[in-house]
């Protein structure tokens, strides 16, 4: 059954699911199953409060009670001040790559699949970065603010630790930065997880979190993540994940959903639950027909197949202790922004290109004109920064999209991905796409499962 959703103001809306209606108060964080009465009177009391003059005694106890529980309360919309003072980046230390997946984005291996150039990232833009980053950390936390460290990701639009050297030493000029300056440094990474002894060993002794990309089963894993030979590559991902557990280290897996494997989801996160129980969480997300999936038979499913197996793969992890997430539903956010694209997310390609989205990381990509906003200026040594540039990037944020006004939603995906859903539209042109529908029925399963939980614990 499809969700219907009426929004009245002041940001309530009326969501009718296969049960009844659901009166939803997104900013303050609460909602209740309502019969027509008293919606009909909640939302006449939320346009005119003098309504509750005109109501019996049975009315005004229903605006009392809803009033107890907060549905009434204005609060802001959300709103971020842009203000360009980045406490983390996001390194990439080379696009070159051990794996040839089907679907990735990047082109990984191949110089973005327009025939840039393998690239190594070079360490002075890397150690300025780090430089730049650490600085304002410390000026923001003498300031008052709540700044306690300093991040470095590294990442890819390649494999990055196909460039061991290079990510060695940025991690060894982090870590002693820190010591120098007597301030934390949190050290991340995202890799495919196939690397050698010593690689490994070096994961395990110097990141404090790790994210690795792997498909959940290895027949999907040797099919879809290959190496660049052809052979497969689950025995290799699966020692590192091991070796990660053993260590106690801190590491998520991410796994992308394509039309073929969308049916096994629920087995997915069984096997996860069971192979590797130390893991943080299970991140699924749907492929997004770009890069190389777009010349491969790895389709996006359809949302509709996406959401029924998500739920399946849900009550496993549920049961199993397995937290699972997606990234368009998190009913527990509330912000005007996806990401941090719109705020000055500092990414340095290997290029020493500076994009917001690292989903956009060649020159050669259309939507860099948008997203690229800066780069590493060799001949002085530093960064250089287009300041309008930030500015239209501040523009991306759900307050400038009119189609997801009415979407209950709103503050929760905020408005989703700009580099897939936008690409080169402005916010206005936004007319959402099959992750909006994904989106909501997701969230509106969060909202669901918090009504029953605590009519449990009511009961």
């Amino acid at each position: 059954m499809p969700v219907q959703v009426e929004k009245q103001p002041p940001e309530l809306f009326v969501i009718t699911d296969e049960k009844s209606s659901i009166l939803y108060a997104p900013l303050r964080r609460v909602m209740a199953r309502a019969n027509a009465d008293a919606i009909r009177i909640a939302l006449d009391y939320a346009a005119d409060p003098a309504s509750e003059e005109k109501q019996d005694d049975d009315g005004r106890a229903v605006i009392a009670a809803l009033k107890e529980h907060g549905f009434f309360e204005r609060r802001p919309f959300p709103n971020h001040e842009p203000d360009f003072r980045p406490t983390q980046v996001t390194l990439f230390p080379t696009n070159r790559c051990n794996l040839r997946c089907s679907y990735c984005y990047a082109f990984g291996g191949e110089g973005g699949g327009n025939g840039e150039q393998l690239a190594t990232i070079n360490l002075d833009a890397a150690k300025r970065a780090i430089d730049l980053i650490a600085r304002n950390a410390q000026e923001l936390a003498a300031e008052g603010m709540p700044c306690k460290n300093f991040l470095v990701s590294i990442h890819g639009n390649g494999e990055p630790f196909c460039a061991f050297e290079t990510l060695r030493e940025i991690v060894w000029y982090a870590r002693d930065l820190s010591e120098r300056l007597d301030f934390p440094v949190v050290l991340n990474t995202a890799t495919n997880g196939v690397m050698s002894s010593e690689q490994l060993e070096f994961l395990v002794a110097n990141f404090d979190n790790v994210n690795i990309s792997f498909d959940g089963l290895p027949e999907l894993q040797d099919a879809q993540r290959p190496l660049a030979n052809g052979s497969g590559s689950f025995k290799s991902v699966d020692r590192t994940m091991r070796r990660l557990a053993e260590a106690e280290v801190n590491f998520g897996i991410r796994a992308t959903i394509t039309e073929a494997m969308v049916t096994r989801m629920a087995e997915i996160a069984a096997f996860v639950a069971d192979n590797y129980p130390s893991v943080e969480q299970l991140h699924l997300e749907p492929v997004w027909e770009c890069g190389r999936c777009v010349t491969s038979s790895d389709n996006t499913p359809s949302a509709e197949l996406f959401c029924e197996n998500y739920l399946k793969a849900l009550d496993v992890a549920h049961e199993k202790g397995l937290r699972l997430v997606y990234s368009g539903a998190r009913q527990d956010m509330i912000t005007d922004a996806f990401c941090k694209v719109s705020s000055g997310s500092f990414t340095v390609t290997p290029t020493g290109d500076v994009t917001a989205c690292y989903e956009v990381s060649y020159r050669s990509d259309p939507r860099s004109e948008r997203f690229f906003f800066g780069r590493f200026d060799k001949t002085i040594g530093d960064y250089v920064f287009d300041e309008g540039k930030l500015e239209e990037l501040a523009e991306l944020n759900v307050k400038n999209i009119p189609f997801c006004n009415d979407c209950f939603c709103r503050w929760h995906c905020a408005g989703d991905c700009a580099a897939k859903v936008l690409e080169a539209r402005t916010p206005a042109q936004h007319q959402g796409s099959q992750r909006c529908v994904i989106n909501r029925r997701l969230t509106l399963n969060q909202i669901q499962r918090k009504m029953d939980w605590r009519e449990e614990d009511a009961g």
